[in-house]
């Protein structure tokens, strides 16, 4: 048997960016902590079609690695004085993948942080990346995580 993690390097991991799959998802997260949300193992739409587990992972990969890019977006909105300089908090967004494997749709659902400028760069930045193909449309949601300093 293998040892538990302790609790705050547990939390210590789960700050930062939040995945989910397979469409929309009330929010779950704790008032006041972090928390990471399972991505479903498989997506399936009435007609049948699955996203296999591994490209759901991929898609939340993929986000994830956005989270430098992301960072920059918030010193854009601090340094054009659209949000103050000890700036922190979270952004949701809704993302519909293509079959081709491109973002048709991307939109802030939810934001503790409200600039125009940070919602527009995080939009910009998700549609810039090459999701896997999928054998249909997908819908998932992803939250990043925020703080200037």
């Amino acid at each position: 048997m293998t040892p538990m993690p302790s609790m705050s390097l547990l939390a210590a991991v789960l700050v930062g960016a939040v995945g989910c799959g397979g469409g929309s998802h009330p929010d779950t997260t704790p008032a006041g902590g972090a928390g990471e949300e399972p991505p479903q193992a498989q997506a399936q739409a009435g007609d049948g079609a699955v996203v296999p587990p591994d490209q759901i992972d991929e898609i939340n990969r993929q986000l994830a690695r956005k989270r430098s890019v992301m960072s920059r977006c918030l010193a854009l909105a601090v340094d054009n004085k659209e949000l103050p300089k000890n700036s922190q908090g979270k952004v949701t967004v809704e993302i519909v993948i293509s079959p081709s494997g491109t973002a048709d749709s991307v939109k802030v659902v939810r934001a503790s942080l409200e600039s125009k400028m940070l919602d527009d760069c995080i939009i910009e930045h998700i549609k810039e990346i090459a999701f896997p193909q999928l054998p249909r449309p997908f819908e998932t949601s992803y939250t990043y995580g925020f703080e200037a300093m």
